[in-house]
């Protein structure tokens, strides 16, 4: 069987976990505190970063673009990845904005200040850094809001591995009560039917030790 090694709070991690679930590749799970990694796992992986795949012939297939690639290469239905080039450059483009844009803006600062400097750090969260990040959150649900306005999903009108990619990192903030759609009709409407679908239901029973989630975390209706 396929292992995981990931994070509850990693969304790169909730991502594979998604399109796993999606595909409905049976796999279990390893939890991995990645900023103080275990031995048996840098031996895996060196650079220490998550997710892990680890493939039934124990092959290590390390990060989220290498677990994406290796889960498409068994073909299997739904097809989440597209074949179109020029589907498949607006999903690479969007998979940069996530992986660097709004990593860097806003994923990293906010689960830095919200969980890390009192679990890892013990030192009071930044609140200027939070309120940075979350006005940087506005833009991104914005520009993605904006996206939505003439299709249901964010490549086209069927759902593609970009939408979870997206639905992964927002879940995060949703988890941390961080995440208001309120204004926003299209992106509001788009992200609970990613959280509506039941490859959702393994995220929505993540359970952080001195994290809880969000009152209406678990909520999937509009």
């Amino acid at each position: 069987m396929i292992t995981l090694y990931h994070y509850y709070l990693c969304s790169s991690s909730r991502y594979i976990r998604l399109i796993l679930e999606e595909h409905k590749i049976s796999y279990q799970t390893q939890l991995e505190n990645y900023w103080k990694p275990q031995k048996d796992f840098l031996q895996l992986n060196p650079a220490g970063h998550l997710p892990v795949l680890i493939n039934e012939e124990k092959f290590p297939v390390i990060g989220a673009n290498a677990c994406v690639e290796y889960i498409r290469d068994l073909q299997l239905r739904p097809n989440l990845f597209l074949d179109d080039y020029r589907e498949k450059a607006e999903i690479n483009r969007l998979v940069h904005w996530f992986d660097v844009i709004f990593k860097k803006e806003v994923f990293d600062p906010i689960i830095y200040e919200k969980v890390f400097s009192r679990i890892v750090d013990d030192i009071t969260p930044n609140s200027d850094n939070i309120r940075a990040a979350l006005n940087n959150l506005d833009f991104h649900i914005q520009y993605l809001n904006h996206l939505l306005s003439n299709k249901k999903y964010l490549i086209k009108d069927e759902v593609t591995c970009i939408d979870f990619l997206a639905g992964a990192n927002f879940s995060v903030l949703d988890y941390l009560g961080l995440l208001n759609l309120n204004s926003y009709e299209n992106i509001r409407e788009w992200y609970f039917k990613i959280k509506s679908r039941p490859s959702f239901k393994t995220l929505l029973k993540d359970q952080i030790v001195g994290v809880n989630p969000d009152e209406n975390y678990k909520n999937i209706d509009v």
